[in-house]
């Protein structure tokens, strides 16, 4: 499949990314998530996207936006949000809210970040 060669490619042009990020197929989008061309706009999109794999690989990805990880940081998903509290990009104010959440392993991947 053409599509995943390029979606895994980390020299993939952002517009390239961009316009894949559309795809129907959840794997290709979950590959758009993590690549580290993907824009900070299209990232804040997938991070809305249905697919719980889809919002984990923004939660991972390094160039994801602050206030995005903000907002995933109150995803229904538990493996989500152990994603944003291992984020280096995740800013305090979100890593303390972690530590606090419901899920015991939420707070202690929250709590080993080393930044509360």
């Amino acid at each position: 499949m053409e599509e995943w060669k390029v979606v895994n490619n980390p020299d993939t042009p952002p517009e390239t990314l961009d316009k894949l990020s559309n795809e129907k197929n959840w794997m290709i989008r979950s590959a758009v998530a993590k690549n580290r061309n993907t824009p900070k706009e299209t990232l804040k999109k997938l991070a809305k996207d249905m697919d719980t794999t889809v919002r984990n690989n923004v939660a991972g990805n390094p160039h994801t936006p602050e206030d995005t990880l903000s907002e995933l940081s109150d995803d229904k998903d538990m493996l989500v949000r152990i994603s944003v509290s291992k984020n280096p990009k995740t800013n305090i104010e979100t890593i303390r809210k972690l530590v606090e959440d419901k899920s015991y392993t939420v707070r202690k991947n929250a709590t080993e970040s080393g930044r509360v």
